[in-house]
């Protein structure tokens, strides 16, 4: 709400733009509207009053204002401004007046509102003090702010209170953008989250791996990059095999080489679709999450590519670390689908490791 001040100094200047009125005479006006009753006398009203005087250049008549009710007890000295505008005249003040100054100061408690100003740093070098005082200050209410709403966000924990502190850490999280400890809050919470989406699907004791890491065979390995080489000439020679071969060797399990024959064949759908599982299987989750955002457009009529797509993805993020937004998306998966076997036993899966 505007102070009454601010709706004078509106008034006025509406006023002089039709009647040409000077803001020198702006400044008479104001003072004269304030002094006129002592019920605007208020600390909101002298601050805005205060801050237009020293923005339109009439420092003295600031000056002037504020020595004349020095004596009232009950005005509001707005000491910054006062500095401001009696630094205009000069930087030099003697010493009885940074003395008269100081005891103001002090004696109106003033110290940190005062030393929010940078004029006159020199002449009362007290201020250095105090701001370095103010600062100290703001940073210890910022650092003890920050421990009790870190509290208050254990306490929502323990009592397993899980939208209100989703709440306060996106609060947390404006106050103290970038801060590393609510940075590491955020992410305890989402891992947290997720392990206990996993923990009521399935059963600790489970320990299904999704992929076989078994050493194979120095022989069959010869054998098989045998194989994939003549695979390969083969489909250069005739693409319309290129599909048939990557199929091959995707059963082989050699899914780079399932990778790079299907760059041998024309592009259909199912060798898209294809192409999708060979991404996940070679763990190039970053090109399979761009890939998927191009399929979802190109086959949005058909009903299928939802689920696909997001089974594919929530794979994807898996492999990227991602695991509280992959389990996110498979609950959504689930939400719309809730008998699909294949992402409910996925979930079964990551919930063992």
């Amino acid at each position: 709400m505007s102070t009454y001040i601010e709706l004078e100094i509106q008034n006025l200047l509406n006023q002089g733009s039709d009647q040409h009125i000077d803001l020198a005479e702006v400044a008479t006006r104001l003072v004269s509207s304030i002094e006129s009753s002592p019920d605007h006398f208020t600390l909101d009203n002298i601050t805005a009053l205060s801050r237009f005087l020293i923005q339109s250049g009439n420092e003295l008549v600031l000056v002037e204002f504020v020595l004349r009710h020095l004596e009232n007890e009950s005005f509001p000295i707005p000491w910054p401004y006062f500095l401001e505008a009696l630094s205009a005249f000069s930087e030099e003040l003697d010493e009885k007046s940074v003395r008269a100054l100081i005891d103001g100061i002090e004696e109106d408690g003033a110290q940190e509102e005062a030393s929010r100003s940078l004029a006159l740093r020199q002449t009362i070098q007290t201020l250095g003090e105090w701001r370095s005082n103010r600062k100290y200050k703001i940073h210890k209410d910022y650092l003890n702010n920050k421990r009790l709403l870190l509290d208050q966000l254990i306490t929502l924990r323990t009592q397993q209170l899980y939208e209100q502190e989703k709440s306060l850490l996106a609060r947390l999280q404006k106050l103290y953008p970038g801060d590393s400890d609510i940075r590491r809050e955020v992410n305890e919470h989402k891992q947290r989250y997720a392990l206990e989406i996993l923990s009521r699907r399935t059963p600790r004791s489970r320990g299904v791996k999704t992929e076989d890491f078994s050493p194979k065979d120095p022989e069959t390995e010869q054998a098989l990059q045998v194989l994939m080489q003549s695979m390969h000439e083969h489909a250069e020679t005739d693409p319309s095999m290129a599909f048939d071969f990557a199929i091959a060797a995707y059963m082989l399990e050699s899914y780079e080489d399932a990778l790079s024959l299907l760059s041998f064949s024309d592009e259909s759908e199912a060798l898209i679709w294809f192409r999708l599982e060979v991404l996940l299987k070679c763990r190039r989750f970053v090109e399979l999450l761009t890939d998927l955002a191009k399929v979802e457009v190109v086959f949005a009529h058909e009903p299928e590519t939802f689920f696909a797509t997001a089974y594919l993805r929530a794979q994807a993020l898996w492999g990227l670390g991602q695991k509280h937004t992959a389990i996110e998306v498979m609950e959504g998966l689930l939400a719309a689908r809730p008998h699909y076997r294949a992402a409910s036993a996925l979930l079964s899966i990551w919930g063992g490791q």
